[in-house]
C-alpha cells in the first residue's frame, strides 16, 4: 500500500493490531466482526521497513456497538478475541 501510495521518501504506516489476529472478516464487516483475535503486541520495533509501530486504537474488548455500548468494555467480546 505504501508503494502505492508513492508517497514522499520515509513515509511510513502505523497498523492497528487489536484485532487483526486472525484476518480480515470473510463478510467485510467492520462493527465487533466475529471470529477476530487479538494480533501482535503494540511495539515501535516492527522489523519490516516501512511499517513505524504495530498498535491496538482500541482496547482488547472495547466495543464498536454490535456486541456492546459503543466504547464500552464488553467482556464476552475480549474474552473471544483473546481465545
Amino acid at each position: 500500500m505504501l508503494d502505492a501510495l508513492d508517497g514522499p521518501p520515509g513515509l511510513g504506516a502505523v497498523i492497528d493490531t487489536s484485532r487483526n489476529g486472525n484476518g480480515a472478516p470473510p463478510d467485510g464487516a467492520w462493527c465487533d466482526p466475529a471470529g477476530r483475535k487479538l494480533g501482535r503486541p503494540p511495539t515501535p520495533s516492527t522489523g519490516e521497513a516501512g511499517i513505524d509501530a504495530y498498535l491496538w486504537v482500541k482496547p482488547p474488548g472495547e466495543s464498536d456497538g454490535c456486541e456492546g455500548a459503543p466504547g464500552a468494555f464488553t467482556p464476552s467480546y475480549a474474552y473471544d478475541l483473546a481465545r
